[in-house]
């Protein structure tokens, strides 16, 4: 079904660039081909139709070939998760079939296949006019996404080729913020990731070119060289790309930015207009619920915490302790409703039934909500310590210590003290030679406690970038 959007391109601008990195460019013309290829090839595997992949393929262009090409036979793809091993992931997914650059030694339990350029070079065998035996659904599934899974407890999502429809049409909506050319767009989220898939088909629906950055080089070569005009990123993410960047990098003032999968904090939006781009686009969604809110940081007053405005088919609710609903302007936790919210976890009732529950999702977020529809995301409700009967949101503390020099990432968390009650702590890694009392100084006059501090290597973080406070707990619960 997506292949035909690329044959579609294909037809209409046949030597455009669909993919392109420092090394390597493949035309529309050739990434059409390939897919009918692919679907050629697959269909002699005769996997059973709605049989689950796991895609452990890096190279984008292998990926999305098979991926399409797959598809266009009835089997659902996923892709592999760098953090996670690859048994781990088949586990996970469900998996019948492994297709991986590299194969595994050991025995895996089901069968793989090796994608690299030796098996690009023999679909030259089959026929790019492939089409299929099978009329397609918009129910079939398409493609699995594993969630975030910020308490360690990852979860998967079923994309039909409904939803999938559904949301690269709505997305479209907010691609007024898009490049008025056919944009060069590039996400240092990853490929498995919905802000990933969401980039992919953006830039294929614009005829634009999807990029990628390829370690090899640097950040401010990819930028340039692919002359990049939408980035897809995360708040962590985009403190890591900042740093490294040469001090006489000059920012692009035409360079997009889009945020997704975190609140921005004002001094790393004011060093992304100083070092990268003065555009910066505010987002809020998830893997269960597509884009919710979208918007132009110099509409959002000032942007601490904001997340854009309401969408046109979201809706959201502000909701007390209790459950019940509160008035604009105060605090409260999300829920979220709205067609592009999937109906529960694959494979999972029980998490279902505690996140889902009469059409709403409940993604555990605190937030305020305006009567303008403009969205203030506070962060989880895990990151709301209780302490001693008073709130702290953990993300408040950390963007302090943050602003302090020689910090390179922090972390806010309650953990048990001594009696056994839960107290603040903060975790941190630093440059050498980092002066810890200014970082004293903040946890006691902000909390008004004895500091207890932690000083790691890196912030445990998901794929997303977002801490995994759980981890850090546990890592005090075992110390003590």
């Amino acid at each position: 079904m997506f292949e035909r959007l690329i044959a579609f391109q294909a037809q209409h601008q046949p030597q455009g660039l669909a993919i392109a990195s420092a090394w390597d460019r493949f035309t529309y013309r050739q990434m059409a081909d390939d897919i009918a290829r692919c679907a050629a090839w697959a269909a002699e595997l005769k996997l059973p139709w709605g049989s689950r992949a796991l895609l452990a393929v890096p190279h984008p262009y292998l990926h999305w070939v098979l991926t399409f090409g797959l598809e266009t036979a009835g089997v659902i793809t996923a892709a592999a998760s760098p953090l996670r091993g690859v048994a781990d992931d088949l586990r996970l997914i469900g998996a019948h079939v492994l297709f991986a650059r590299d194969v595994p030694d050991n025995a895996l339990g089901v069968p793989v296949h090796r994608i690299d350029q030796a098996w690009l070079d023999g679909l030259q065998h089959y026929s790019p006019t492939w089409a299929g035996d099978r009329p397609r659904r918009g129910e079939d599934g398409f493609r699995i996404v594993a969630t975030s899974g910020t308490t360690g407890e990852v979860k998967k999502i079923l994309l039909t080729r409904a939803m999938m429809d559904r949301r690269v049409a709505e997305t479209a909506v907010t691609q007024v913020f898009a490049p008025a050319r056919s944009p060069r767009g590039i996400s240092d989220i990853g490929v498995g990731s919905l802000a990933g898939i969401q980039l992919a088909f953006l830039c294929w629906t614009r005829a634009g070119t999807l990029c990628s950055h390829d370690p090899r080089g640097t950040w401010a070569q990819t930028l340039k060289d692919l002359e990049i005009d939408l980035m897809i990123t995360s708040p962590y993410h985009l403190q890591v790309l900042l740093r490294s960047l040469p001090q006489d990098y000059a920012p692009d003032p035409e360079l997009i930015v889009g945020i997704a999968g975190g609140s921005l904090s004002r001094p790393l939006a004011e060093e992304c207009r100083r070092r990268l781009s003065p555009y910066i686009i505010l987002t809020y969604g998830a893997t269960e619920t597509g884009s919710v809110t979208v918007g132009h940081i110099d509409s959002l007053e000032g942007a601490e915490d904001s997340a854009g405005y309401l969408n046109p088919w979201a809706r959201v609710e502000v909701l007390d302790e209790a459950g019940g609903l509160m008035p604009p302007g105060r605090i409260g936790e999300l829920r979220i409703g709205g067609d592009q919210v999937v109906d529960g976890y694959l494979d999972d009732p029980v998490g279902t039934a505690e996140f889902f529950k009469d059409g709403w999702f409940y993604p555990r977020d605190v937030g305020v909500l305006t009567e303008q529809g403009r969205l203030q995301v506070l962060g989880r409700v895990d990151d709301l310590m209780n302490i001693g009967g008073a709130k702290v949101v953990a993300s408040k503390l950390e963007n302090l210590v943050l602003k302090l020099p020689g910090i390179l990432d922090a972390a806010a968390f309650a953990a048990p003290d001594e009696q056994g009650l839960d107290a603040p702590h903060v975790a941190y890694a630093c440059e050498a030679g980092f002066d810890i009392a200014p970082l004293e100084a903040i946890f006691t006059d902000t909390l008004k406690r004895p500091p207890r501090l932690m000083r790691l290597d890196a912030i445990p973080r998901n794929l997303m970038g977002k801490i995994q406070r759980n981890t850090l707990r546990d890592m005090v619960v075992a110390a003590a």
